[in-house]
């Protein structure tokens, strides 16, 4: 899973569609033909990346839509927050969480980071809301379907819907090969510059590559559900548990 260009769209409510901004707008006549939302999630996509690298302190970037998409996709990770509020129509939708906290405050212990990592382990396919807005969010937002780069500025970032299939209502399948960069460094302790071949930009600009969600797999029979050969190789190239081997083995934990 990962945040898309139709969840920024639907929580946003900015263009995730026009120029990918690659220099600071000047132009305030311009301003209305940038994809903000593309360059949102593209530096989104960089801070989440950073963030997970031993040693990082700390996270920057749009944390209300970090937030607001955890609250659409996982309900159990709602602490102390009510139903989802009713908002105008073409009003962001992260204000559905703008409601009152219920129950906790400044006397309540917070819970450890075990917790978390604990309740995220146990999380199975039906503990997730993959549609939270609506059955077809790929026709709602064509631009979603995108498989290429985004942008802002100097940072740049591969967007791969064949990845996240189950968001967009169908089975997931073992996806494309990744979208590699021609070249990768790092300047300075703490930062680093991926750069893509110049004709991804193209891409985007010619409005190519939208993938036929049809032609990769078939949509949900049930929720969540995935093919089999995706599992098996899901399971080759990832961490089953988000806690160390040793702490599963000692038996404090169950994945």
């Amino acid at each position: 899973m990962t945040i898309t260009l139709h969840d920024v769209s639907f929580l946003l409510q900015i263009p995730v569609d026009g120029e990918l901004l690659a220099a600071p707008a000047k132009d305030l006549q311009m301003v209305s033909k940038y994809a903000w939302g593309a360059g949102v999630l593209a530096w989104m996509y960089r801070q989440l990346g950073r963030s997970s690298r031993a040693g990082s302190t700390g996270f920057y970037g749009c944390l209300t839509l970090l937030q607001a998409w955890i609250y659409e996709y996982f309900p159990s990770l709602r602490i102390h927050r009510a139903a989802p509020q009713t908002v105008t129509q073409g009003d962001p939708l992260a204000r559905r969480w703008e409601g009152p906290v219920h129950g906790g405050g400044p006397s309540e212990v917070p819970r450890p980071l075990d917790h978390y990592r604990r309740l995220l382990d146990g999380f199975r396919a039906d503990h997730v809301d993959w549609l939270p807005f609506g059955a077809h969010p790929g026709r709602a937002v064509p631009r979603s379907l995108y498989r290429g780069v985004i942008r802002i500025y100097d940072v740049t970032e591969a967007y791969d819907p064949s990845r996240t299939l189950r968001q967009f209502g169908y089975r997931q399948v073992i996806p494309d090969p990744p979208i590699r960069p021609f070249r990768v460094s790092r300047p300075a302790v703490g930062t680093y510059k991926v750069v893509f071949g110049a004709d991804l930009d193209q891409l985007w600009r010619s409005r190519g590559q939208l993938i036929n969600l049809d032609a990769y797999s078939t949509p949900f029979d049930d929720t969540g559900s995935v093919d089999l050969e995706y599992l098996k190789w899901y399971t080759l190239r990832t961490h089953p548990c988000i806690v160390p081997p040793e702490m599963v083995s000692s038996r404090r934990w169950h994945c």
